[in-house]
């Protein structure tokens, strides 16, 4: 980079990752500069009421009591031109990361573990606020391994996106996350930190198998939590409750706390040897932004240029009439989905076409691949999409972005493979760098 750029008090250094919703960057503050943070901005400006909205959730996230298990809130607000970013504590390794390389963690401290990370919750919970994705690679390792939870942006208005379906995801839930919905719920919490604590014992999940569909069928939730071999069967006990499959049925997040406080290890352990690994489908190294500071990431941030019209057809879709949406729980209440709502409107402008059949037109040329942003070129002949393909940062393999473009004919896309199309508007040459 040749000059530093700022999202409101925080430095960007390079862009750690890109989707439909946000740019996500590694910076620092000048206050720390040795503190390193993640910026996460979003891609579009807002005003009106969804401006509102996220100004109150930024103000309960900046009220929220200072805690040694949950990531600092360095800063959160709107960039100058309207858009929401949000930038809070980060670390280069994880859970995941140190599960990985050391495997499971005796049952004394996964108790701890537990223990401080249900307060942490605890302290969101009261506040209003949900998680919405509490797993391995969401809890940061510090100095001293100190852990803390983070990602807080996964159900935040403006900047949230879908997840999709993990070990992790609550049986409530996982019709909206295969759907392509953002859901949450403070029960939701409460079953995934459960599969946090199991996973860090090394327990196998019935549930969790080679076949990645496995994760969202819904029949093998119900099936029972086995206890883990040479590990306490009054923890594994605990845990299986706060995994039931009914979310009326399991503890909330303070009483699980008080039932971990109180538990006495050295009783009976269940027969068999222990794990010496922990489960790689219990592992998510990346989820669908990354949370740690990849060193090796050189890209330059994210400049917005002119405002272009925009496509983007994987724009996450927020359910409005489904139990599986639960941010109408508990401790939203009934004004919530309404919230949620206005904060992630599905698009209804008409460009070119309709979008959203552009949008599922560019889909089918896309075998993989993540649509980063699209638009229609002047004049509404073309279409240009900037694509992100598996791997980069924290996934596996190198990775690559493209830029595409396809000229529109009827209702069908044809791919411009090369400059040599002179019919194409300044926008689309500048765009493939013909000139």
């Amino acid at each position: 980079m040749s000059s530093t750029q700022t999202v409101g008090p925080a430095a960007v250094h390079r862009l750690l990752h890109r989707d439909a919703v946000c740019s996500v960057f590694g910076g620092t503050v000048a206050a720390d500069p040795a503190e390193l943070l993640c910026v996460t901005v979003a891609h579009e400006r807002v005003d009106g009421s969804r401006r509102e909205v996220f100004l109150e959730w930024a103000a309960k996230l900046t009220g929220l009591p200072a805690h040694p298990h949950l990531s600092p809130c360095a800063a959160v607000g709107l960039t100058e031109n309207g858009r929401p970013y949000l930038a809070v504590g980060t670390a280069r390794r994880t859970l995941a990361d140190l599960l990985a390389e050391q495997g499971p963690m005796p049952p004394g401290q996964v108790r701890a573990l537990g223990v401080a990370l249900s307060d942490a919750v605890a302290v969101y919970h009261r506040a209003g606020l949900i998680h919405g994705a509490i797993q391995p690679s969401h809890i940061l390792v510090g100095s001293g391994h100190h852990l803390q939870l983070t990602a807080y942006d996964v159900t935040a208005p403006v900047l949230a996106a879908p997840l999709p379906p993990t070990p992790y995801t609550a049986p409530e839930h996982l019709d909206a996350a295969v759907a392509g919905e953002v859901a949450a719920s403070p029960a939701g919490d409460v079953y995934a930190l459960a599969t946090v604590l199991y996973a860090a014992l090394g327990g196998r999940l019935p549930w969790v198998r080679h076949a990645r569909e496995d994760a969202a069928d819904p029949l093998l939730r119900a099936a029972p939590v086995p206890h883990v071999p040479g590990v306490d069967s009054d923890l594994t006990d605990l845990i299986g409750a706060a995994l039931s499959p009914d979310p009326r049925r399991r503890p909330t997040v303070d009483v699980f706390r008080e039932h971990l406080t109180r538990i006495a290890l050295g009783g009976p352990v269940a027969s068999g040897l222990r794990p010496d690994s922990v489960a790689a489908g219990l592992l998510p190294r990346r989820g669908l932004r990354p949370v740690t500071v990849a060193s090796s990431t050189e890209l330059a941030p994210y400049r917005p240029g002119r405002e272009r019209v925009g496509l983007r057809p994987r724009l996450r879709s927020i359910a409005t009439a489904t139990a599986g949406i639960a941010l109408t729980g508990a401790l939203l209440g009934g004004a919530a989905l309404a919230t949620y709502a206005a904060t992630n409107p599905e698009s209804t402008g008409t460009v070119c076409t309709d979008p959203a059949v552009l949008g599922m037109r560019i889909s089918e040329q896309l075998d993989d691949g993540e649509v980063v942003e699209s638009w229609c070129a002047d004049g509404g002949g073309y279409v240009a999409a900037t694509v992100d393909y598996p791997g980069g940062s924290g996934g596996d393999g190198e990775g690559s972005t493209e830029r595409r473009v396809w000229r529109i004919e009827g209702e069908d896309l044809v791919a411009v493979t090369g400059c040599t199309d002179t019919a194409m508007p300044p926008s689309i040459v500048e765009f493939l760098e013909c000139v």
